[in-house]
Order: C-alpha cells, then structure tokens, then sequence
C-alpha cells in the first residue's frame, strides 16, 4: 500500500505552509493558493504561476490516488484554496466529494474545480476492464455501455500541453491583471516540452513493437504513443489484485514468447502488491521488472516536468535496449 505516517507527514507539512497565508489572494499581498488533487498537477501548476501561485495538493507521489484516504486536515486547505484542479476523469471518485463538502468552499464548487483532462487525447476503459472493482458502480453505475476515460493521461508528455493550458486559462480568469505573465511561463514551458517530445520520440522509435506487460492500466498511455505492445495486464482488472492462477496463467501463455519488460509503477507496492511474484513472473519469462515513478516529485531528479519525463525515458530505454 503506502505508508502513511511518511506520506501524511510529508504532505501535512505542504498544506501548513500553504495555509500560512494572511490576507485578500492578491500578488501584491499574497500569492493565490492552488491546490491539486495529486502533487504532479500542483508542480505543474508551480512551472506556470511561478511566484504569484503557493501550491498544496492531497495525494503525494508515494501514495497510489485510488486507495487514497485523506484526513479532515485536506478540508481545511481546500477551504484556503483559490484553484482547486482536478484529473477530471474520475481517478478521485473515491474521496473527494466528501473533501469538498467538508471544505466549504463554495468559490471553487461553482467555477474554481478545473478539470485538467479537457482538450486532453483521452483512452478509452472498457466496461468489462472496470467490472466488478471498486471503480465500477461510482464510474459506470449500472450502465455498461457508458464510456469511461483511462485517468492516467498525464502518463503521456503530449497530453501534458493541454494540462498547461488548462492551468494558465484558469490562472488568467483568476488573476487578469497578471495574464501575460501567466501566458509567457506557459508558452515557454509548452516550447520547451515540444522540443522534448520530439527527442523523446526518437529515442523511443527504434523499440517500437516491442512486447511488454503492465501491472496496472497506467503505462498504457506511454506505451500507446511509442508503439509498445502491451500484450496482458497482471491486474485482471482495474485495481483488481491478481490471484496466484494469474501469475501461473500469464507464464504459461507467454513461456518461450520475448516480453522486454513488465512495468509498475512506485506507488504499487506491499502489501497491495505482491512484487515478490511480479519479480517471479519476470523471471519465468526473461522479462526485465522496471518500477518507474508515476508523477512528478519533490526530487532533484523529477520536480518538473522536463525533468521528470527525462528520468522515466532513461530508466525505460536501458531495459528496453
């Protein structure tokens, strides 16, 4: 799972700061607090309001968003909050509606909620990928026709861009009198990560078609836009935990087959996740076992987006090779 002491503590210390501030949210006087639902938007949204914004968010990068269990304490920063952005795909359904009643903040209930998947190239879940797990019945009710977006877009750079331009839109609506600043840190982030992408991606063709497998549906994203072939998932659902049958199941289907990696990510850990049998797995089928990070960080390495997705590409390229 996580542990929570670590990761309570950690992001306790994130909401005190933010809720040190005194005064009318005016750069002249305070900066505008905003506050993500995870700390990838909230660094994101720091590369774009620079020094007019403070950040908070509510899940950390070591906690996994979909079993998160956020305290009252969350309540009281987003009663401070002037942003409040959100995956917009339902990746909080879980926990932040009690949040929000209990913040009693009724400015970002009617406009300062900003769904960051809009514009967004979203993939799709299929009702059968959701049956049947805790996402199911809050997602798709009783309706398995309904479409249901894969939340973890952020996992693909380029839908990072629609992101930005979420954050700066709302930004400017919130603070006009700042509009060009807010325009030119987001022009030249988007630039900066254009020129990025298109490193990422030639770096990344020559393993185009290679055969991987992914614990979770999160990587699908990643692997969508380089060409990677997931050929099975260990989940056998969305946030399902696999049975000892899977793991027996999935070596024998793929026994003699080249798979070059079978990804986690970090928040995928003990005791909600049997590593020790992912590792196995790995073995059995001469597959590398890769744990990347799955957001951006307060780290050296991966506190912006640059930098994050520079790290990832160099972790997956070196076993792909």
């Amino acid at each position: 799972m996580f542990h929570r002491d670590h990761w309570f503590k950690k992001c306790f210390a994130m909401s005190l700061f933010a809720l040190c501030l005194t005064g009318a949210p005016h750069p002249s006087v305070a900066k505008w607090l905003v506050v993500g639902t995870t700390g990838h938007e909230a660094l994101l949204a720091k590369e774009v309001g620079g020094d007019f914004i403070d950040i908070g968010w509510i899940v950390g990068a070591d906690e996994d968003p979909h079993v998160a269990e956020p305290g009252n304490a969350f309540a009281s920063l987003l009663n401070k909050a002037d942003l409040l952005l959100v995956n917009g795909q339902d990746l909080e359904t879980g926990w932040l509606g009690s949040l929000l009643k209990n913040s009693r903040n009724e400015k970002i209930a009617r406009e300062h909620d900003i769904n960051l998947s809009q514009d967004a190239a979203i993939l799709p879940y299929s009702a059968e990928e959701l049956r049947n797990t805790r996402l199911y019945t809050p997602i798709l009710g009783t309706d398995s026709g309904k479409a249901a977006g894969n939340h973890h877009y952020w996992l693909d750079p380029a839908n990072e861009i629609p992101m930005i331009q979420n954050i700066k839109k709302a930004l400017i609506h919130l603070d006009p009198e700042n509009s060009k600043i807010y325009e030119t840190h987001a022009q030249r982030l988007i630039n900066r990560l254009e020129g990025k992408i298109k490193e990422w991606d030639a770096k990344m063709a020559p393993f185009k078609g290679k055969k991987i497998i992914s614990y979770h549906r999160d990587w699908t994203y990643l692997a969508n836009r380089h060409g990677l072939e997931i050929v099975a998932y260990i989940e056998p659902g969305e946030m399902a935990p696999p049975a000892y049958a899977d793991f027996k199941g999935m070596a024998s289907r793929f026994k003699g087959k080249t798979i070059s990696a079978i990804l986690l990510s970090e928040t995928q850990r003990p005791p909600a996740v049997n590593i020790d049998s992912v590792r196995d797995l790995g073995v059995k089928l001469h597959a590398k076992t890769l744990i990347l990070p799955d957001s951006m960080s307060v780290n050296e390495k991966r506190a912006d987006i640059i930098g994050y997705f520079d790290y990832v590409y160099e972790k997956l390229i070196a076993v792909l090779k």
